[in-house]
Parts: structure tokens; C-alpha cells; sequence
């Protein structure tokens, strides 16, 4: 492997490792100081990936946005609340104007967990929030963000070690991933998130899923050059 190849496609997978790795932490931990410095820290990046809004970031405080985490994620009732899984919003219909919200535990669910089981991804190991870790469905934002963190980082190895067949297999189920779940839903959950209310949490479903698009659209790229290359 040439050097100079190596080293930059270890700096992009690196700095993709360390998106996922953020985006996955924020969602599966309650509101900290370090998790809003490092948003204000890098505003203007993120403006660059998703031009929504950051305001809040200078304007609320921290008990605001405790409370807007336990009401996205945990108060049913809440306003604010929308399903955090992908089979809620995949599935979803529309009665008489009114928006019924997939059932949990649907083929999405099982599909997701077996691609976890695939790679020996375990949920339970992740550094989060107890209550959220113990959520029973694999298919939760927070934790299919931190499965491609996961598959990203074993990318990173790879590169580094100078094993192209490995780098190409995790680059590939990550493009896998998000073709066949991620991307299938986070860009609606951010668009309905947004619609309860603006927040700390619908700014971060609105990046995640500007993310996601631009990490999909870049994998691409790569399979197709891998191809050419082989």
C-alpha cells in the first residue's frame, strides 16, 4: 500500500470514526458540558454539514436541556416525544390525519440486530445512559449510530495495518448499513424531531441525518473506486 494513500485514508476514516463515535455518545448520554462544548466548539463545521440553527446552544441551560432529553427520548406524553426506532418510523401511517407510529419489534428490529450479532456488536457494552442502554430494541438511534462508529473503527485498523481486504469488507457493510437502515429513516425522524420543536435534539437528528447522506454518497465513491482497483 502506497504511504502517503495509506496515511490520508486513515485520516478520513479516522475523522468519520470520530463523528459517528460523537453523534452516537450525545444521543446515548444525558445533556453534559463537555458534550455542549464540543458542539459550540465546532459550530461552524457543523453548519457546513446541516446550516440549521444553533442559537440554543448560547441560549438555554443546562437543566433545559436535561429536561428536552428525558422528553425526546422517555416521556411518552411529552410533546416533544417521537419514536426513536427505526420500525416506529419506517412503519408509520397516516389515519384521518392523524400519525400512527410503527409497532416495535418488527422486521426492521430483527434485521438490525442480526447485522449486530454478525460483527459481535453488543449494546450493552456501549458508554451511555443505563436506562437507554436498557432499552430491548437494537433499532434505537443512539445505538445504530454507534454501530457504525463500531464498523468504522475496525475500518481504521485495517487501513492502518496496510490490510486492504479487510478495509474493504468493513467500508462495505458500513455502506451496507446505512443503505439498508440508517438512512431508510433517520432523515424523516430528524424532519418529525424538528416538527415537535426545535432543540438540542432535533439540531442533532437534523446533522446526523445531513451526516448520514454525505457518508453515504462518500462510500459509494470508495466501493466503486475498491472495484476499479481490484
Amino acid at each position: 500500500m502506497n504511504k502517503s494513500i495509506g496515511e490520508e485514508t486513515a485520516f478520513v476514516v479516522s475523522k468519520r470514526f470520530e463523528m459517528y463515535e460523537f453523534l452516537s455518545f450525545a444521543f446515548l448520554n444525558t445533556p453534559s458540558e463537555d458534550i455542549l462544548n464540543s458542539l459550540r466548539n465546532n459550530a461552524e463545521f457543523l453548519k457546513e454539514i446541516n446550516p440549521v440553527n444553533a442559537d440554543f446552544l448560547y441560549e438555554k441551560s443546562m437543566d433545559d436541556f436535561v429536561e428536552e432529553y428525558y422528553d425526546r427520548f422517555f416521556v411518552t406524553t411529552s410533546k416533544l416525544f417521537v419514536p426513536s426506532h427505526e420500525s416506529s418510523i419506517r412503519n408509520i401511517k397516516i389515519k384521518k390525519g392523524k400519525t400512527i407510529y410503527g409497532k416495535l419489534d418488527s422486521d426492521e428490529t430483527f434485521h438490525v440486530k442480526a447485522c449486530y450479532e454478525m460483527v459481535d456488536f453488543k449494546v450493552r457494552e456501549l458508554n451511555g445512559f443505563s436506562p437507554l442502554k436498557d432499552n430491548h430494541y437494537p433499532d434505537h438511534i443512539s445505538f445504530e449510530l454507534a454501530f457504525m462508529a463500531y464498523l468504522a473503527r475496525f475500518e481504521l485498523t485495517a487501513v492502518k495495518c496496510g490490510d486492504e481486504e479487510n478495509s474493504v469488507k468493513w467500508k462495505k457493510l458500513q455502506k451496507n448499513f446505512l443503505e439498508e437502515h440508517l438512512n431508510k429513516w433517520i432523515g424523516d425522524y430528524a424532519e418529525l424531531t424538528e416538527k415537535k420543536g426545535k432543540g438540542m435534539y432535533s439540531y442533532l437528528s437534523c446533522i446526523s441525518a445531513a451526516w448520514t447522506d454525505m457518508d453515504l454518497e462518500y462510500l459509494n465513491e470508495e466501493v466503486i473506486n475498491d472495484r476499479e482497483v481490484i
